[in-house]
């Protein structure tokens, strides 16, 4: 086993300090956790849309292309703001 030693400000380790003590965890396990969570990118990117994947392909949402729209862009009022966010 490795040990590292890191400087952190004040404010970094009161930060980490606090986070740790949220998740009822020793701050070495929450670092030792993230660092488990890093993983190679192609893992990582295929984690985070496995839910996304799942529900688009699966069919379980299939019964919706049958249904009518029920709005389209001419119902209600214009959000303000809503246009730059679109963009």
């Amino acid at each position: 086993m490795r040990q590292l030693n890191v400087k952190l400000s004040e404010k970094q380790h009161e930060r980490l300090r606090r986070v740790a003590a949220r998740r009822r965890t020793p701050v070495a396990w929450l670092i030792k956790d993230y660092v488990d969570s890093l993983g190679d990118d192609d893992a990582e990117r295929v984690r985070a849309h496995e839910a996304t994947q799942a529900a688009a392909h699966g069919g379980a949402f299939a019964w919706l292309a049958a249904e009518p729209d029920l709005y389209t862009e001419a119902d209600g009022k214009p959000v303000a703001g809503a246009a730059s966010r679109r963009r």
